[in-house]
C-alpha cells in the first residue's frame, strides 16, 4: 500500500537550507525506485512505502522521492529525525522533528520558514524515514 505525503507549516521557525538546491535525482525510473523500496519494506512488517509530494523537505527529498517508513515507538523519537504523521486536518505530513514539548514533538519542513501548527504525538505518528529512493521524476 502506498500514499503521498505532503508538507504543511504555520508558525515561525529556523530559516530554510538555501534556495535553489535541488534534491537528489538519478537515472532510475520511479517504477523501479518503487519496486526497490517495496523490496526493502517487505523485509519488516512495520514498514510501508510512500511517495513524497511537495517541496517542504528539499533539498533532502524532492517531489516523487519514494520513501520507506519504519514504525517505531514514540519514546524512541529524537530531534532531527524525519517522521511521517497525520496532521490535525487528516493530511499526511513528512517533516523533521525539532523539539519535544508538553503537546508532543514540534516539527517542520526543511524548506519551510515556519513550524507545523500541530504536534507529532503517539496517536498520529506513522513512522520515521528508513530509506529514500531518488528517481528520474524527482523534482
Amino acid at each position: 500500500m502506498g500514499f503521498a505525503v505532503v508538507g504543511c507549516a504555520t508558525e515561525p521557525r529556523v530559516p530554510a537550507p538555501g534556495p535553489g538546491v535541488p534534491p537528489p535525482r538519478v537515472d532510475v525510473t520511479r517504477n523501479q525506485a518503487w519496486r526497490d523500496a517495496e523490496s526493502v519494506a517487505a523485509l519488516d512488517p512495520a514498514r510501508l512505502t510512500v511517495i513524497g509530494a511537495g517541496a517542504s523537505m528539499r533539498p533532502i527529498y524532492g517531489e516523487n522521492t519514494v520513501l520507506v517508513l519504519q514504525k517505531i515507538p514514540f519514546a524512541s523519537l529524537a530531534p532531527g529525525m524525519n517522521v511521517a504523521y497525520r496532521s490535525d486536518s487528516g493530511g499526511l505530513v513528512l517533516h523533521r522533528l525539532i523539539a519535544l514539548d508538553a503537546g508532543g514533538w514540534r516539527a517542520g519542513g526543511l524548506n519551510n520558514e515556519t513550524e507545523d501548527r500541530g504536534r507529532v504525538t503517539p496517536h498520529n505518528l506513522l513512522g520515521i524515514v528508513y530509506a529514500a529512493f531518488a528517481n528520474d521524476e524527482v523534482e
